[in-house]
């Protein structure tokens, strides 16, 4: 019993794991970056054809995220978009997932019935989210960094969104500047 409970628990959180991860343009000059802005009064993107509605509440926790990581690394938020050296927009998404398992597996050979025999198939629908950040060179208007993250949302991050924005967050940044 203790031990089918742990392995409940180890998987419960292997599937509330941060996946994190980024990609750059290799010819973009990040040495030059030390100041930045955000890309328009609301730097959230939406999709045209997004189901996502984030709150007020939940974009600024997002925002005082990445300004807390930014200032970490010594970058400096600056008020003239014009006079920054990057900008930041980020985007929040989610989609429903569905996993199926069966037991036992597929069994490729001669089938037949015999005694006992059983199957069970496992349906588990979940949402995972998604937040994006993006970064911009002033001096050519191109992107030239894009780190994003996926979890599975809990209960408890809807209760308590700002430790998951955090973490998200800084998974996401701790590939910015890229080596």
């Amino acid at each position: 019993m203790r031990l089918g409970l742990a392995l409940c628990a180890v998987a419960v959180s292997s599937c509330a794991t941060i996946r994190a991860d980024s990609d750059y343009d290799s010819a973009a000059n990040f040495a030059k970056f030390r100041t930045y802005a955000w890309v328009a009064e609301s730097p959230l993107i939406r999709a045209e054809s997004g189901r996502v509605d984030v709150s007020a509440l939940n974009v600024r926790r997002i925002r005082e995220a990445i300004e807390r990581q930014l200032a970490a690394k010594s970058f400096e938020l600056v008020a003239a978009p014009e006079t920054a050296d990057f900008g930041l927009a980020f985007t929040v998404g989610a989609r429903d997932m569905i996993t199926v398992d069966d037991y036992p597996p597929y069994y490729r050979g001669d089938w037949h019935w015999g005694y006992p025999y059983y199957s069970s198939v496992d349906v588990a629908m979940y949402t995972e989210g998604m937040l994006a950040i993006d970064v911009f060179d002033n001096e050519t208007r191109e992107p030239v960094w894009h780190g994003w993250a996926r979890k599975t949302i809990l209960q408890s991050d809807i209760k308590n969104p700002e430790a998951t924005i955090d973490a998200a967050v800084a998974a996401i940044l701790e590939g910015f500047p890229p080596q």
